[in-house]
Protein backbone atom coordinates (compact mmCIF):
# COMPACT_ATOMS: atom_id res chain seq x y z
CA UNK A 1 0.00 0.00 0.00
CA UNK A 2 1.54 3.37 -1.07
CA UNK A 3 2.59 5.88 2.18
CA UNK A 4 2.20 9.53 2.25
CA UNK A 5 5.71 10.36 1.47
CA UNK A 6 5.25 8.36 -1.90
CA UNK A 7 2.19 10.24 -2.70
CA UNK A 8 3.68 13.61 -1.51
CA UNK A 9 6.90 12.62 -4.05
CA UNK A 10 4.27 11.37 -7.04
CA UNK A 11 2.43 14.66 -6.84
CA UNK A 12 5.31 17.15 -6.81
CA UNK A 13 6.77 14.95 -9.79
CA UNK A 14 3.39 15.29 -11.78
CA UNK A 15 3.22 18.49 -10.51
CA UNK A 16 6.14 20.26 -11.66
CA UNK A 17 6.68 17.60 -14.88
CA UNK A 18 10.13 17.45 -13.91
CA UNK A 19 12.18 14.99 -11.84
CA UNK A 20 15.15 17.47 -10.93
CA UNK A 21 12.48 20.26 -10.29
CA UNK A 22 11.03 18.07 -7.91
CA UNK A 23 13.46 16.99 -6.03
CA UNK A 24 14.54 20.37 -5.53
CA UNK A 25 11.07 21.21 -4.16
CA UNK A 26 11.18 18.63 -1.85
CA UNK A 27 14.87 18.87 -1.10
CA UNK A 28 15.80 15.51 -1.48
CA UNK A 29 18.14 13.70 -4.49
CA UNK A 30 17.01 12.73 -7.60
CA UNK A 31 17.80 8.88 -7.29
CA UNK A 32 15.77 7.96 -4.43
CA UNK A 33 13.42 10.12 -5.86
CA UNK A 34 13.02 8.05 -8.95
CA UNK A 35 13.18 4.88 -6.92
CA UNK A 36 10.18 6.25 -5.04
CA UNK A 37 7.72 6.52 -7.69
CA UNK A 38 8.96 3.30 -9.53
CA UNK A 39 8.43 1.65 -5.91
CA UNK A 40 4.63 2.90 -6.58
CA UNK A 41 4.07 2.19 -10.17
CA UNK A 42 5.12 -1.61 -9.30
CA UNK A 43 3.08 -1.44 -6.30
CA UNK A 44 0.13 0.29 -8.09
CA UNK A 45 0.79 -2.36 -11.01
CA UNK A 46 0.51 0.02 -13.33
CA UNK A 47 3.14 3.06 -14.88
CA UNK A 48 1.95 6.55 -13.49
CA UNK A 49 4.47 8.37 -15.46
CA UNK A 50 6.34 8.55 -19.08
CA UNK A 51 9.66 9.23 -19.18
CA UNK A 52 11.55 11.53 -21.54
CA UNK A 53 14.75 13.20 -20.92
CA UNK A 54 14.02 16.38 -19.86
CA UNK A 55 10.31 15.87 -19.67
CA UNK A 56 7.64 13.61 -17.91
CA UNK A 57 4.08 12.88 -18.79
CA UNK A 58 1.18 11.50 -17.38
CA UNK A 59 0.29 8.45 -18.23
CA UNK A 60 -3.98 8.01 -18.52
CA UNK A 61 -3.87 6.29 -14.73
CA UNK A 62 -1.21 8.70 -13.54
CA UNK A 63 -4.00 11.31 -14.41
CA UNK A 64 -6.59 9.50 -12.36
CA UNK A 65 -4.20 8.78 -9.58
CA UNK A 66 -2.67 12.43 -9.50
CA UNK A 67 -6.38 13.53 -8.94
CA UNK A 68 -6.97 10.61 -5.98
CA UNK A 69 -3.51 11.78 -4.35
CA UNK A 70 -4.16 15.31 -4.19
CA UNK A 71 -7.58 14.86 -2.22
CA UNK A 72 -5.97 12.09 0.31
CA UNK A 73 -3.34 14.71 1.33
CA UNK A 74 -6.08 17.80 1.53
CA UNK A 75 -7.91 15.66 3.36
CA UNK A 76 -5.11 14.64 5.51
CA UNK A 77 -3.86 18.16 5.90
CA UNK A 78 -7.45 19.27 6.98
CA UNK A 79 -7.21 16.91 9.86
CA UNK A 80 -4.37 17.86 10.74
CA UNK A 81 -5.59 21.24 11.11
CA UNK A 82 -9.13 20.45 12.69
CA UNK A 83 -7.36 18.00 15.33
CA UNK A 84 -4.65 20.73 16.54
CA UNK A 85 -8.03 23.47 16.84
CA UNK A 86 -9.70 20.86 18.92
CA UNK A 87 -6.75 20.33 20.82
CA UNK A 88 -5.90 23.97 21.40
CA UNK A 89 -9.61 24.74 22.09
CA UNK A 90 -10.20 26.54 18.84
CA UNK A 91 -13.19 24.69 17.43
CA UNK A 92 -16.80 23.72 18.97
CA UNK A 93 -19.31 26.65 19.50
CA UNK A 94 -19.54 29.93 20.91
CA UNK A 95 -22.73 31.90 22.19
CA UNK A 96 -22.37 35.31 21.92
CA UNK A 97 -25.32 37.95 23.94
CA UNK A 98 -25.40 41.18 22.60
CA UNK A 99 -27.31 44.43 23.07
CA UNK A 100 -29.07 45.78 20.01
CA UNK A 101 -27.17 48.67 19.58
CA UNK A 102 -23.72 46.45 18.98
CA UNK A 103 -25.53 45.37 15.58
CA UNK A 104 -25.10 48.74 13.53
CA UNK A 105 -21.17 48.92 14.32
CA UNK A 106 -18.92 46.76 16.44
CA UNK A 107 -20.50 43.08 16.46
CA UNK A 108 -20.49 42.98 13.03
CA UNK A 109 -16.76 43.74 12.54
CA UNK A 110 -15.86 41.94 15.56
CA UNK A 111 -17.28 38.64 13.76
CA UNK A 112 -16.14 39.43 10.60
CA UNK A 113 -12.40 39.40 12.16
CA UNK A 114 -13.28 35.73 14.39
CA UNK A 115 -15.08 34.16 11.41
CA UNK A 116 -11.73 34.92 9.01
CA UNK A 117 -9.32 33.67 12.19
CA UNK A 118 -10.97 30.46 13.63
CA UNK A 119 -13.02 29.25 10.87
CA UNK A 120 -13.74 26.17 13.11
CA UNK A 121 -15.57 27.78 16.25
CA UNK A 122 -19.31 28.47 15.04
CA UNK A 123 -20.71 31.44 16.37
CA UNK A 124 -24.39 31.39 17.69
CA UNK A 125 -25.98 34.81 18.77
CA UNK A 126 -28.95 35.51 21.34
CA UNK A 127 -30.26 39.46 21.48
CA UNK A 128 -30.27 40.20 25.53
CA UNK A 129 -31.49 43.18 27.14
CA UNK A 130 -28.22 44.40 29.25
CA UNK A 131 -29.98 43.47 32.51
CA UNK A 132 -31.00 39.97 31.14
CA UNK A 133 -26.81 39.33 30.22
CA UNK A 134 -25.58 38.32 33.82
CA UNK A 135 -28.01 35.97 34.68
CA UNK A 136 -27.58 34.33 31.05
CA UNK A 137 -23.78 34.07 31.43
CA UNK A 138 -24.14 32.54 35.15
CA UNK A 139 -26.41 29.48 33.15
CA UNK A 140 -24.07 29.10 30.52
CA UNK A 141 -26.97 30.28 27.90
CA UNK A 142 -24.24 32.58 26.90
CA UNK A 143 -20.44 32.63 26.67
CA UNK A 144 -19.83 36.27 26.25
CA UNK A 145 -21.66 39.41 26.54
CA UNK A 146 -21.75 42.31 24.71
CA UNK A 147 -23.09 45.07 26.73
CA UNK A 148 -24.30 49.00 26.92
CA UNK A 149 -21.82 49.96 30.54
CA UNK A 150 -22.73 49.68 33.08
CA UNK A 151 -24.06 46.13 34.03
CA UNK A 152 -25.27 44.25 37.00
CA UNK A 153 -21.94 43.13 38.95
CA UNK A 154 -22.37 39.82 40.15
CA UNK A 155 -19.55 37.91 41.98
CA UNK A 156 -17.76 35.33 39.23
CA UNK A 157 -18.34 37.43 36.67
CA UNK A 158 -15.79 39.46 35.13
CA UNK A 159 -16.10 42.97 32.63
CA UNK A 160 -14.81 45.53 31.66
CA UNK A 161 -15.36 48.50 28.85
CA UNK A 162 -13.86 48.73 25.63
CA UNK A 163 -15.43 51.21 23.69
CA UNK A 164 -17.15 54.94 24.17
CA UNK A 165 -19.60 56.46 21.84
CA UNK A 166 -20.80 59.63 21.48
CA UNK A 167 -24.82 60.19 21.99
CA UNK A 168 -26.30 61.87 19.02
CA UNK A 169 -30.09 63.74 18.95
CA UNK A 170 -32.36 61.66 15.89
CA UNK A 171 -34.81 64.43 14.57
CA UNK A 172 -37.25 64.46 11.58
CA UNK A 173 -36.23 65.57 8.58
CA UNK A 174 -38.24 68.49 8.91
CA UNK A 175 -37.80 69.47 12.52
CA UNK A 176 -37.51 73.08 13.41
CA UNK A 177 -33.62 72.56 14.60
CA UNK A 178 -32.23 70.40 11.98
CA UNK A 179 -30.40 73.38 10.41
CA UNK A 180 -28.23 73.10 12.87
CA UNK A 181 -24.77 71.24 13.13
CA UNK A 182 -24.93 71.24 16.82
CA UNK A 183 -27.58 70.98 19.76
CA UNK A 184 -28.01 72.02 23.21
CA UNK A 185 -30.00 69.12 24.77
CA UNK A 186 -32.19 72.19 26.35
CA UNK A 187 -33.56 72.85 23.03
CA UNK A 188 -35.44 69.57 23.02
CA UNK A 189 -36.91 70.09 26.56
CA UNK A 190 -40.84 70.48 25.11
CA UNK A 191 -40.31 67.86 22.43
CA UNK A 192 -42.35 64.41 22.53
CA UNK A 193 -40.06 61.20 22.58
CA UNK A 194 -39.48 58.43 21.47
CA UNK A 195 -37.77 55.55 23.62
CA UNK A 196 -36.59 52.23 24.39
CA UNK A 197 -37.93 50.47 28.00
CA UNK A 198 -35.30 51.03 30.68
CA UNK A 199 -34.79 47.62 31.04
CA UNK A 200 -32.88 47.29 27.50
CA UNK A 201 -30.38 49.40 28.46
CA UNK A 202 -30.21 50.50 32.32
CA UNK A 203 -27.27 52.41 31.36
CA UNK A 204 -27.94 53.69 28.20
CA UNK A 205 -31.32 54.79 29.78
CA UNK A 206 -30.30 56.07 33.41
CA UNK A 207 -26.97 58.34 31.20
CA UNK A 208 -30.11 59.90 28.65
CA UNK A 209 -32.49 60.77 31.88
CA UNK A 210 -29.66 62.20 33.88
CA UNK A 211 -28.47 64.34 31.00
CA UNK A 212 -31.99 65.52 30.48
CA UNK A 213 -32.67 66.89 34.35
CA UNK A 214 -29.15 68.14 34.27
CA UNK A 215 -30.14 70.32 31.64
CA UNK A 216 -33.60 71.16 33.27
CA UNK A 217 -36.21 68.61 32.45
CA UNK A 218 -37.84 64.82 32.53
CA UNK A 219 -37.91 63.85 28.74
CA UNK A 220 -41.97 63.39 28.04
CA UNK A 221 -42.25 60.10 26.70
CA UNK A 222 -44.95 59.17 24.38
CA UNK A 223 -43.69 55.63 23.30
CA UNK A 224 -41.67 53.00 24.17
CA UNK A 225 -40.27 50.60 21.51
CA UNK A 226 -38.53 47.06 22.41
CA UNK A 227 -36.57 47.74 19.01
CA UNK A 228 -34.05 50.29 18.06
CA UNK A 229 -34.60 50.55 14.56
CA UNK A 230 -38.69 50.94 15.31
CA UNK A 231 -37.50 53.73 17.72
CA UNK A 232 -35.51 55.92 14.78
CA UNK A 233 -38.40 54.67 12.39
CA UNK A 234 -40.61 56.33 13.91
CA UNK A 235 -38.59 59.69 14.53
CA UNK A 236 -38.51 59.53 10.84
CA UNK A 237 -42.54 59.47 10.88
CA UNK A 238 -42.77 62.22 12.82
CA UNK A 239 -43.81 61.30 16.12
CA UNK A 240 -41.09 62.76 18.41
CA UNK A 241 -36.93 62.94 19.06
CA UNK A 242 -35.02 60.67 20.41
CA UNK A 243 -31.32 60.40 21.93
CA UNK A 244 -29.44 57.61 19.87
CA UNK A 245 -25.59 55.72 19.74
CA UNK A 246 -23.98 57.59 17.12
CA UNK A 247 -23.64 54.09 15.26
CA UNK A 248 -27.64 53.80 14.99
CA UNK A 249 -26.94 56.42 12.17
CA UNK A 250 -25.58 54.15 10.08
CA UNK A 251 -29.48 52.30 9.97
CA UNK A 252 -30.02 55.73 7.75
CA UNK A 253 -33.71 55.09 8.38
CA UNK A 254 -36.02 58.02 5.75
CA UNK A 255 -36.84 61.16 6.96
CA UNK A 256 -34.42 61.01 10.03
CA UNK A 257 -31.55 63.30 10.91
CA UNK A 258 -28.89 62.63 13.07
CA UNK A 259 -27.39 65.60 14.69
CA UNK A 260 -23.95 65.91 17.48
CA UNK A 261 -25.15 67.15 20.60
CA UNK A 262 -22.73 70.52 22.04
CA UNK A 263 -22.17 68.37 25.48
CA UNK A 264 -19.13 66.34 24.50
CA UNK A 265 -19.43 64.03 28.03
CA UNK A 266 -22.57 62.42 26.70
CA UNK A 267 -21.74 59.22 25.37
CA UNK A 268 -22.48 54.96 26.53
CA UNK A 269 -19.83 52.47 26.90
CA UNK A 270 -19.59 49.17 25.04
CA UNK A 271 -18.36 46.79 27.83
CA UNK A 272 -17.23 42.75 27.82
CA UNK A 273 -18.06 40.13 30.09
CA UNK A 274 -17.75 36.27 30.46
CA UNK A 275 -17.49 34.19 33.39
CA UNK A 276 -13.89 34.79 34.51
CA UNK A 277 -13.06 31.08 36.07
CA UNK A 278 -14.07 29.90 31.91
CA UNK A 279 -11.79 31.54 29.71
CA UNK A 280 -11.38 28.56 27.01
CA UNK A 281 -9.05 29.94 24.16
CA UNK A 282 -11.99 30.23 22.02
CA UNK A 283 -13.43 33.01 24.60
CA UNK A 284 -10.10 34.20 25.04
CA UNK A 285 -9.40 34.62 21.27
CA UNK A 286 -13.31 37.06 21.05
CA UNK A 287 -11.99 38.95 24.05
CA UNK A 288 -9.08 39.81 21.99
CA UNK A 289 -10.31 40.48 18.87
CA UNK A 290 -12.99 42.75 20.45
CA UNK A 291 -10.81 44.69 22.15
CA UNK A 292 -8.65 44.94 18.80
CA UNK A 293 -11.78 46.56 17.22
CA UNK A 294 -13.00 48.79 19.55
CA UNK A 295 -9.66 50.06 19.47
CA UNK A 296 -9.45 50.49 16.21
CA UNK A 297 -13.25 52.12 16.13
CA UNK A 298 -12.11 54.68 18.90
CA UNK A 299 -9.29 55.87 16.43
CA UNK A 300 -11.40 56.32 13.90
CA UNK A 301 -12.56 60.48 13.33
Amino acid sequence: MPDIRQLQRFVAVATERNFRRAAARLHVSQPPLSDSIRQLEEEIGSPLLLRTRRHVELTRAGEVFLERARLILSQLDESVRLTRAVAEGLSGQLTVGFFPTATYDILPRIVRRYRAQYPDIGLRFIELATAEQPAALEQSRIDVALFLAPTVDRKGLAQEAILREPLLAALPDDHRLVSRKRIDLRDLSNEPFVFIPPRWGTGYHARVFHACQEAGFTPNVIEEVEQLHTMVSLVGAGLGVSIVAASVSRFRPPNVVFRALKDSSLYIEFGLAWRGDEQSPAITAFLDIAREVAMISQELP
